[in-house]
């Protein structure tokens, strides 16, 4: 039965696009890197001098600016193309993996933290538009579920590594979990590699009229014209959130 699963699974994955299969192995490593250092992120920066304030603090700018380019990410995307801002947003991950990794004040985490936040916006949309350019209408649906399901078995494994190399390394001690990030950051590098190397740039239909006017405003205006069931799913969107936002 499990041979069977794998195999139809990897003829599903095998029918895609190459940018699926390349999109799916970036989540996938995302997930376990990404999976390598979360439980020890608050112990590390505390370590580094942060007390309980400051620990929100981080949490409170990272929101902050994710809230702030999430708007202007989809419309820069459809500027600059997918693949630009998608190595991007991989470049600023392993920045903040690097400054995490030489930081020796929770202070520098400020700035990993604002890093983090805006690759994080940038990866997730730029993955959602990948696989939904690469896969058939049918298969839409299947395809994201498979997606997460291989980020998903990436990090449930990651936790294990990084339980046994904390250990090795002197305990849950800014010593022991600073070799995590310096592991995450030749991950991200290697995994930039492989998508700059293997990412093809969508081809996307653009807007009639768009990138004329006002700009950003203009082709926001161009997306909502004639377009009501765009905004009822916008405000059922915005209405669902609300009560989770409130806790």
């Amino acid at each position: 039965m499990i041979g069977q699963a794998i195999k139809k699974l990897r003829d599903f994955v095998g029918r895609q696009k190459h940018n699926y299969r390349v999109g799916a192995a970036r989540s996938a490593g995302n997930s376990f890197l990404m999976r390598l250092t979360s439980q020890y992120a608050a112990i590390y920066t505390v370590g580094l001098g942060a007390d309980s304030v400051q620990l929100g603090s981080l949490s409170s700018v990272s929101s902050a600016i994710s809230a702030l380019i999430s708007t202007p990410v989809g419309w820069l995307m459809d500027r600059h193309g997918i693949r630009r801002l998608f190595l991007l947003a991989m470049a600023l991950t392993a920045g903040s993996s690097l400054l995490y990794a030489l930081a020796h004040d929770w202070r520098f985490l400020v700035g990993a933290a604002i890093l983090a936040s805006m690759a994080m916006r940038l990866s997730g949309t730029g993955c959602r538009v990948i696989c939904a350019d690469s896969v058939q209408s049918r298969d839409r649906v299947t395809a994201q579920n498979v997606c997460g399901t291989l980020a998903s078995i990436a990090g449930m494994i990651a936790p294990l590594i990084a339980a046994y190399l904390v250990t090795f390394f002197g305990g849950m001690t800014v010593q022991g979990i600073r070799p995590l990030y310096y592991l995450q950051f030749g991950g991200y590098v290697l995994l930039f590699l492989l998508v700059a190397h293997q990412l093809r740039e969508p081809q996307l239909e653009r807007l009639a009229g768009a990138g004329t006017g006002l700009g950003f405003l203009a082709d926001f205006g161009l997306l909502f014209k004639g377009r009501s069931d765009l905004g009822r799913w916008i405000a059922i969107s915005a209405l669902t959130s609300l009560p989770m936002a409130m806790f």
